[in-house]
């Protein structure tokens, strides 16, 4: 996908002020990207589960939506 201008004004954005992006984005999709990043890098669902305070329910549909996500590509 090319990057275009509002790609990156969203990354002006979250790089110089978080909370306006989460507002944004919304705090949900936030929390999907941060399970898919940490399961990329080999955290199990326990340590995702409690670096991140959700339940493992929780972790495992995130995690079923990132390799969704993996196969699509």
């Amino acid at each position: 996908m090319k990057e275009t201008i509002l790609d990156k004004k969203l990354q002006e954005i979250a790089s110089s002020n978080w909370e306006q992006f989460v507002h944004l984005i919304g705090g949900e999709a936030i929390i999907k990207a941060k399970i898919c990043l940490l399961r990329q890098n080999n955290h199990s669902y326990g340590e995702i589960k409690n670096r991140l305070g959700i339940t493992e329910d929780r972790v495992r549909y995130g995690c079923a939506k990132c390799d969704t996500n993996k196969q699509s590509q």
